[in-house]
Order: structure tokens, then C-alpha cells, then sequence
């Protein structure tokens, strides 16, 4: 071990906190003191106080340990029992410490947030104990904690968007592992992520897919159309003959752009290896372009140059038609975001990163879960699109 190391290891080894030790002792009769005077209130008489306006009886305490932010906390809950009206009596169930709770809210909405980060459930053992004690968090612990975001989820897919202004529509897919029928396969995750008129971006709708054909990309706009989704201005995919037959059928003519990165892609695989930095370069000088005259002039000189370089490059090229530059009727400031599916590419990238820690996921449902998780958690946060101060002068021309 370094010397370094050895000066660091001794500051890293701490004891108890006494600190800690007193907001948790704080915490204790702070709790301990709320209960006893809601059992008060619930009998209407104090501890042996007798009165003839009893309405139940105390018989002991039971033993509750509760994990809070400053480590698990040992609590005496007092029990009774209330009279009914017919004579009989009901376990009192106090409100400050609902039945079977162990843990503060906050301390559940940490632990799904970390574990939709990518802690597996051993890295969040490890690393909590010393905070949430060693029993204190169980595999199926974590799971209770994520399995809650799932009614969560549900509200979310099917919520309203008639007051979901939208501008521009992002479409992609992403194929992930996951299990099914007892055996691992491969579904795609098709999203639409919306950008408001403030240049905000909004994930619209998750859906998981056998593949990206025309009746799924179809089924999920369908489904944008019933919730009140208004037709966007702008509508960006990756070149999915799926996602462009479904657009031509929910939206006949809407303005479409073809993903200009996907495209080099796709002309890069069919271009033999000593023509490729050439190819990029010509690409470049009109996918870069600052204006629409130079987009249209580089373009030209893409056709002319390649047609007798490697013409399969200008029949791939032309195969996008006019949505290789639909991009061009918004203002300048906005081509950087309306060029390509980035966007979504950075959320699946997350997303992707999340699977390696876990990787096939449970069921079908898990896996749209966690990744709308990783969203409404934090734990990716979308900024604005570059430009989106133009939007509103975008929507005006158009107008």
C-alpha cells in the first residue's frame, strides 16, 4: 500500500457519529410523543386515567424499528383496542406509522432513484448499511420500492395531452433483452419524445414491440392521437419505414426529417473502406451547413461528386428524398436539434447503461418501467433544445 493510501485509509475509518446519534434519539421520542397523544386522542382518556367516556383499551407496546435518513431508528409503539358499537372491538392502527412501514418516504424515493441510477441491489446493500443498518434492506425490499413506481407508470401512459402544446415529435426505437415465457428474447422500445413550444423536452408515450413495423409504430401514435396529441410541426425519426408508413397514415403530410446521422450510417456501410474519409467529408459539408442555400449547394455537390466515385452513395442518399433537409424551413438556430434523433439516442443511452448492471429484465412491463423510472426520478434530466427561443418564431411563419 502507497503512502498516500495509508494517510487516506485512517480518514476514511470513522466511528460512531454522535451527531447522528442525538437526531436519532430526537427522532425517537419525537415519534414515540405523536403516537402516544394520537392513542390519547383515539380513547379519549391518557394512560391509567379513568374516565367513564372510555372508548377502548391500552394493552402494551410492540417494537417498531423505522429507517430514517440518519440510520434506523427503535420506537415503542403503544397498542389498543377501540369498542365498537355492536360490542365487539378493532386493533387501533395509528396514522403517524402506517401498518408495516419500515422506512420514511424519502428514504424509499432514494433507494428507487439510486436503483433506477444502476446501483444493483448488492452495490445499494453495500453502500447503505452503514446508514440503513445491515438488515435494514433486503433484496425484496428493493423490489416493494420499485414496484411501487408501477401504478405510477400506468397513470402516466395513459394521461391526457389535449394541453400538451408540441412543436417537434422525435421518434426512435431501442432493442433490449428481456424475459419472457421463461426464456430471454429481444423486443424494441418504441418512444416518442415531444419538445414544447419553451424548448422543453417531454417524453409522450413508451411502448415495448416485437419490432419496429408499420402496425406498432401505428398502434403508438394511434394512442397519441386519442390521448389529444395536436399535429406537431416537425416530425423526426431515424428513416423506420414503419414509423413512416404509420406517420403518413395518422398524419397524411406532416413534414418529416429523416435523422441526418442515421443516414451517414447507413452510407457508410455501403462505401468501401478507403473512400469512407472522403464520403464523411463531403457529407459534412452540407449536414454542417448554416444556411439553406449552403445545405442545398452541398448536397448538389454530394450527387455530382459521388455519382462516379460510388453511386450506390447517391442512390442511398437520394432514397430519404426531401426529408434529408426538411430541417431547413425553421430557423438556423434550431437545425442543431431538428437534424438528428440524438435526443432519444442520449435517453437509450442511459437507459442502456442501466441494463448492464441488471440485464434482461423480469417481464415486459419491467422494462418500460424502469426506463420511464429513470425519467420521472431524475436520473436523466432533458435540457432545452439548442435554438429555443426561435420556436415561437418558427410556429409563426408556418402559420
Amino acid at each position: 500500500m502507497s503512502e498516500d493510501m495509508q494517510r487516506l485509509v485512517p480518514a476514511l475509518e470513522t466511528g460512531p457519529d454522535p451527531v447522528a446519534a442525538l437526531i436519532r434519539e430526537a427522532i425517537r421520542e419525537t415519534l414515540e410523543t405523536a403516537v402516544a397523544e394520537e392513542v390519547t386522542a383515539a380513547l379519549g382518556t391518557a394512560a391509567w386515567e379513568r374516565v367513564a367516556a372510555r372508548r377502548g383499551y391500552r394493552h402494551g407496546t410492540g417494537a417498531r424499528t423505522i429507517v430514517t435518513g440518519e440510520g434506523p431508528v427503535q420506537l415503542a409503539v403503544p397498542r389498543a383496542r377501540l369498542a365498537q358499537a355492536d360490542g365487539s372491538t378493532r386493533e387501533w392502527q395509528n396514522g403517524v406509522l402506517p401498518k408495516y412501514a419500515r422506512r420514511r418516504a424519502a428514504v424509499d424515493a432514494i433507494l428507487a432513484q439510486l436503483y433506477l441510477s444502476g446501483a444493483s441491489t448488492r452495490d445499494l446493500r453495500r453502500a447503505l448499511a452503514p446508514l440503513l443498518g445491515k438488515d435494514a434492506l433486503s433484496r425484496s425490499a428493493v423490489a416493494r420500492v420499485v414496484a411501487k413506481l408501477q401504478v405510477a407508470f400506468r397513470a402516466w401512459r395513459s394521461r391526457p395531452l389535449a394541453a400538451e402544446p408540441i412543436a417537434f415529435l422525435y421518434l426512435d426505437g431501442q432493442r433490449v433483452k428481456v424475459r419472457a415465457d421463461h426464456r430471454v428474447t429481444t423486443a424494441v422500445v418504441l418512444m416518442a419524445l415531444g419538445v414544447r413550444p419553451s424548448g422543453e423536452k417531454v417524453v409522450l408515450a413508451l411502448r415495448l414491440v416485437s419490432d419496429e413495423t408499420t402496425a406498432a409504430w401505428r398502434i403508438l401514435l394511434e394512442d397519441l392521437t386519442h390521448r389529444g396529441l395536436n399535429r406537431p410541426e416537425l416530425v423526426i425519426s431515424d428513416g423506420s419505414q414503419g414509423a413512416q408508413a404509420a406517420l403518413d397514415r395518422t398524419w397524411p403530410g406532416v413534414p418529416h426529417q429523416r435523422c441526418l446521422v442515421h443516414k451517414l450510417r447507413n452510407l457508410l456501410a455501403i462505401t468501401p473502406r478507403p473512400l469512407k474519409g472522403a464520403l464523411v467529408a463531403d457529407y459534412r459539408r452540407f449536414s454542417e451547413a448554416t444556411s439553406p442555400a449552403a445545405v442545398l449547394a452541398g448536397v448538389a455537390h454530394f450527387r455530382r461528386t459521388w455519382a462516379t466515385r460510388w453511386s450506390a452513395a447517391v442512390v442511398c442518399l437520394d432514397e430519404a428524398g426531401p426529408q434529408l433537409t426538411s430541417y431547413t424551413a425553421f430557423p438556423v438556430a434550431l437545425w442543431k436539434g431538428l437534424r438528428s434523433t440524438n435526443i432519444i439516442e442520449r435517453v437509450f443511452g442511459e437507459f442502456r447503461r442501466r441494463l448492464k448492471v441488471q440485464g434482461a429484465l423480469p417481464t415486459p412491463e419491467a422494462v418500460l418501467i424502469v426506463m420511464w423510472g429513470t425519467l420521472a426520478t431524475g436520473a436523466i434530466q432533458l435540457r432545452r433544445v439548442p435554438g429555443y427561443r426561435t420556436i415561437a418564431q418558427a410556429a409563426e411563419h408556418a402559420a
